[in-house]
């Protein structure tokens, strides 16, 4: 069984520290049994407090809420800033549900943060998902380190990427739909770059960039409980990636495993 000090130490020895901001990917229940964590809302507790402890005051912890409430697929388009929670994350649902976060507008890929940075990092975003002005490029001015619990080192922070280096799988698409803050509606328009859904080969796929980067030193790994934790910093995911797709254009697609052409 894990206690709370073992994973502070874990966080530590993945380079995590006091003041840094981090992005986390999670799954956090993977780890195992964990002392003092008899259901998931204690889980979530340990978990906040090991972040916390790290972090210190200075720090900010980012977490991904996604809804992709303007997707395709959903019948009605609407995204309530307070009230629509992920799939994504139980940490990051802990903190809207319990009013301890500050959650960005962003109808298909919003997300929550708490900490010294929490505020600035995420209120008045781009309404471009990926664009300049995005969180994703508001963490990648901070340098945050990525910190993925029991996942490889892909992440959302990847598309970002790929957009700025404009890879010919994903394109920029207009989406529409209702946004509710703080009980009042008002029509919105954003832009969303996706992949081709009709595409199979399309499909993201972080395997072999993940194999890479452990290869190359890019990423960290630190094993805890049944689990592991895979650090990267931001900036060294950039150039990581950037260098990979000259030599492979298809690296993070489906195509590029199959070996398609």
């Amino acid at each position: 069984m894990i206690t709370r000090t073992d994973i502070a130490h874990a966080l530590r020895q993945a380079g995590i520290r006091p003041g840094m901001t981090v992005f986390s990917h999670s799954n956090i229940a993977f780890f195992g049994p964990v002392e003092g964590a008899g259901n998931m809302d204690e889980l979530i507790q340990v978990m906040l407090t090991a972040f916390d402890s790290v972090l210190g005051d200075d720090g900010t912890l980012v977490l991904p809420v996604f809804t992709y409430s303007f997707g395709s697929d959903k019948a009605d388009r609407t995204f309530d800033v307070q009230n629509s929670l992920s799939t994504t994350s139980a940490l990051g649902n802990w903190l809207i549900t319990s009013g301890e976060g500050v959650r960005s507008v962003d109808p298909m890929l919003s997300v929550v943060a708490r900490g010294a940075k929490a505020e600035v990092l995420v209120s008045g975003i781009d309404r471009c998902c990926f664009g300049t002005d995005s969180i994703w490029a508001r963490l990648y001015k901070e340098n945050a380190m990525i910190c993925n619990l029991n996942l490889d080192s892909g992440s959302t922070f990847l598309h970002w990427v790929e957009r700025e280096l404009g890879v010919p799988y994903r394109s920029d698409v207009k989406m529409t739909g209702k946004i509710i803050d703080h009980g009042e509606t008002c029509p919105a328009t954003i832009t969303y770059t996706g992949r081709n859904l009709n595409d199979p080969q399309a499909s993201p796929r972080f395997e072999a960039y993940h194999a890479a980067c452990l290869e190359r030193g890019a990423s960290k790994k630190v094993s805890l409980g049944r689990g592991q934790i895979i650090s990267q910093s931001c900036k060294i995911a950039r150039q990581t990636l950037e260098n990979l797709l000259g030599e492979y254009p298809f690296l993070l697609t489906a195509r590029h495993l199959t070996g398609s052409t």
